[in-house]
């Protein structure tokens, strides 16, 4: 997630805006303490009813912990009604590779104040450049889940790096502070495709995002991170920030209402520029480790995985500034609705086809829901997207040219409704409980343990050549929107596939695009300019007078 730059002139900046993220983060983490979240409630399709808060109690103080087979879930039991709220918190802070433990809450003085963590801050920006051949751990958090489960099993053997996870795990957050990207990081885009494109000295959004989503490589950010940790915010020292999240403990709905409540107290303070009073509290630990020749081996394979994973990202942010959803709620439709089929027309005219597409869909109106997935490839937008797609044909009346469609407005326009009704259809069953999906993945898992053996086969629906292209979504989209000028987005889930998260603002629609260099039929570009032509043909559809 890319927020919107800041902008620091000091060290000192860079110092009080972190602090004042972190304090704002205790002040929630106390709400939480509290189980005082008040419980929202649909607004739409059976208004009312109220939705499970459970996400939102398993963001801050949470991990991800790799297994060989399975992974599995840190989360720090949050304090029941009544019960006293915990003595000591901590967090994480990493700067160039060096992981630096600071206490936030200590039983014997309290919570830290912003002054005391601005101090904490400071003392890490100035300590960390002075250290020379800090190992680069966190690179082993990028590697294949496998083989970062069999480092870390190495690793715990030895009672410094044991403790030395246990603090990253138990962590309330990661706080990575970055060294800025080049400006020509990822210049592989086409001209025109970029919302802001490249100027010297300047970063683009594109290549904010690379930043937050994985750092740029192992001779940049990267190391700077812990994948594993559900939150690490991101503060770059040119003013970029944003956020890295691992996806398994909440949807980005939850997240992206505590990251921005995070950003908005930040912003909403004057600037403090005076430097905080001296502390009493010792400075942060900085945390080691004992490795072997092995362990320094695992990690430059680790490094050598996650470079290559990142050179091969095709990644772009899009801003359509042709209109927003103030027009497209003019035309009766809804934002989500209407962007959908926006994408399976800008995919059916790079591809001739439709391809199964994911949309995640909220299900938290049932105890500890997550989502389900909307399909969005229906019969009804295939049918739409082809008339839309039919060539014109030219014909020579005298010495006059008449051009004309093959198929008519009025018959687009059916076919249009016809496809919107039926993605608004699909969205409301599946956020009322009447997906397929997660309803089958639950028969199949529970297929797979109740089998007599591992051979056994599983029911023959699982193993239809149907059921295995139905699974295979070439396109993975979901809406993320924002309060702020953020945005947020994530990578492809197929080889040949694209991701494509979307952000409806009022006059604008931020997207984010990502599919792979080494695929030879995808490409960001080829579908950012698809997707601008999609959208402006479905305006000059809509907008012109019936014949």
């Amino acid at each position: 997630m890319v927020f919107p730059p800041r902008k620091f002139t000091t060290i000192l900046d860079v110092a009080r805006f972190t602090s004042r993220l972190i304090d704002a983060a205790m002040d929630h983490k106390e709400i939480l303490d509290k189980r005082a979240l008040p419980i929202e409630r649909a607004t739409s399709r059976e208004p009312g009813q109220p939705l499970c808060m459970a996400q939102y109690y398993r963001i801050l103080g949470a991990s991800r912990l790799p297994g060989r087979k399975r992974d599995s879930q840190y989360v720090t039991p949050t304090p029941q009604k009544g019960d006293k709220p915990p003595d000591s918190e901590h967090i994480i802070v990493i700067c160039r590779s060096q992981l630096y433990c600071v206490p936030v809450r200590a039983a014997d003085r309290g919570r830290l104040t912003e002054d005391e963590i601005c101090s904490q801050i400071l003392y890490i920006l100035d300590d960390a450049p002075c250290l020379s051949n800090i190992p680069p751990v966190g690179l082993l958090t990028g590697w294949k889940r496998s083989l970062w489960a069999e480092a870390r099993e190495d690793l715990m053997k030895d009672d410094k790096n044991k403790r030395t996870l246990e603090l990253i795990t138990k962590s309330l957050l990661v706080v990575c502070l970055d060294e800025a990207l080049p400006s020509t990081f990822n210049c592989r885009l086409q001209r025109g495709v970029c919302g802001k494109g490249h100027t010297a000295g300047i970063r683009d959004e594109t290549n904010l995002f690379h930043q937050m989503l994985h750092g740029g490589g192992i001779g940049l950010n990267s190391a700077n991170r812990w994948f594993d940790k559900t939150i690490q915010l991101i503060i770059s020292g040119d003013g970029a920030c944003g956020l890295c999240y691992e996806h398994s403990n909440a949807e980005g709905v939850a997240v992206i209402q505590l990251v921005e409540k995070l950003w908005n107290h930040a912003d909403s303070l004057d600037q403090n520029s005076e430097v905080p009073a001296s502390s009493h509290l010792p400075p942060p630990e900085k945390l080691e480790w004992v490795l072997e020749p092995s362990d320094r081996q695992r990690i430059e394979d680790a490094g050598q995985v996650l470079e290559n994973l990142i050179k091969d990202l095709d990644f772009q942010v899009f801003r359509f500034t042709g209109y927003g959803k103030e027009f497209i709620k003019s035309c009766k439709v809804s934002p989500d609705v209407y962007i959908q089929l926006a994408l399976q027309l800008a995919y059916y005219r790079l591809y001739g086809k439709l391809t199964a597409t994911y949309e995640s869909a909220s299900t938290r109106r049932f105890r500890l829901g997550r989502v389900d997935c909307i399909r969005s490839a229906t019969p009804e937008a295939l049918a739409w997207v082809q008339a839309m797609s039919q060539p014109k044909e030219d014909d020579e009346m005298g010495n006059k040219k008449v051009t004309f469609h093959l198929v008519s407005d009025e018959k687009k326009h059916l076919l249009w409704n016809e496809a919107v009704i039926a993605q608004t259809q699909e969205m409301v069953d599946n956020i009322l409980g009447l997906g397929i999906d997660i309803h089958l993945l639950g028969l199949r898992e529970a297929a797979r343990e109740t089998s007599p053996t591992a051979a056994s086969p599983l029911p023959e629906i699982f193993l239809d050549p149907s059921y295995r292209l139905a699974n295979k979504f070439l396109l993975s989209t979901s809406q993320v929107a924002t309060t702020t000028d953020s945005f947020m987005g994530y990578g492809p889930v197929e080889p040949d596939g694209y991701g494509a998260s979307y952000n409806p603002k009022k006059e604008s629609i931020i997207f984010c695009l990502s599919a792979f260099w080494s695929s030879e039929v995808t490409s960001t570009s080829r579908f950012a300019q698809s997707l601008e032509e999609s959208l402006n043909i479905m305006q000059s559809l809509l907008t012109r007078p019936p014949t």
